[in-house]
């Protein structure tokens, strides 16, 4: 799906009128979570998360809000739909599937739910709309982003010569890490003849067998770069590429 970064305002029209939750698990409130989307963080006045069962779950008009949405939710048919320009994500309260722009089919047999007339969203859906995110239950910290902030975070670090804190920030602890030098050179190598970094010129992202590939075109004030990054379900870089245009480069491929 491709993305883009758009203001739009978002406003969420929730009709159905008093269902509650539409499942039988157990549910209890979830304190002291915090919530960044995007690098803002949530401001929660009223709705919380919660736990349904063992799944978190969160206000999706509050989250989506950040993310640009406009939605609208027909209480009659239990249909919600968001829209960014020309973005569109489709679903239902008790369906199996997300529909993005209208033809792209993703199974979805997760939840969404209904409490004190308000939709909360486990975070499996934001996954499965396209969406880079993860969860420390240690630390009580949600964290949702969209491709193109991603992959300017990670070009960020890159021009900065900030090769620790990308490291330490994107990959797993579990993964065999880069070398440092390697990184570097690497970037250098693309970087030096390409002339003065600017930021990422556009963004397309996929999704498959578990794991999002983000593909972005670096603008540089000579040439242009590809920045391919592929991140595991946790948000981390299991792979990591940085090329000319017109040659492949793998920066980092750390082992699993």
């Amino acid at each position: 799906m491709k993305n883009r970064i758009v203001a739009v305002f978002l406003s969420v029209l929730l009709l159905a009128a008093g269902s509650g939750v539409l499942t039988g698990n157990s549910v209890h409130a979830a304190p002291g979570v915090n919530i960044i989307v995007n690098g803002q963080a949530l401001q929660l006045d009223g709705p919380q998360t919660y736990t349904s069962g063992t799944t978190l779950m969160l206000p999706l008009r509050e989250t989506t809000e950040i993310l640009k949405y406009k939605t609208t939710f027909v209480g009659a048919t239990g249909q919600f739909k968001l829209n960014r320009f020309q973005e569109t994500i489709e679903f239902r309260l008790s369906g199996k599937e997300i529909i993005l722009n209208g033809k792209d089919r993703v199974p979805f047999t997760d939840s969404i739910e209904l409490k004190q007339q308000r939709a909360y969203a486990p975070l499996s859906f934001f996954a499965a709309i396209g969406l880079v995110t993860s969860y420390n239950p240690a630390k009580g910290l949600v964290e949702i982003y969209s491709p193109e902030v991603t992959a300017g975070a990670v070009a960020g670090l890159l021009a900065a010569g900030n090769y620790t804190g990308l490291r330490e920030r994107y990959f797993t602890a579990e993964a065999e890490q880069p070398p440092l030098p390697v990184i570097q050179q690497n970037w250098e190598g693309v970087s030096a003849p390409a002339g003065q970094y600017f930021g990422v010129k556009s963004t397309e992202s996929r999704q498959h067998d578990g794991n999002m590939t983000i593909t972005s075109v670096l603008s540089f004030s000579k040439s242009e770069a590809l920045l391919t990054l592929e991140l595991n379900t946790s948000g981390k870089i299991v792979k990591l590429s940085l090329a000319a245009l017109q040659a492949a480069e793998v920066l980092a491929s750390p082992s699993k």
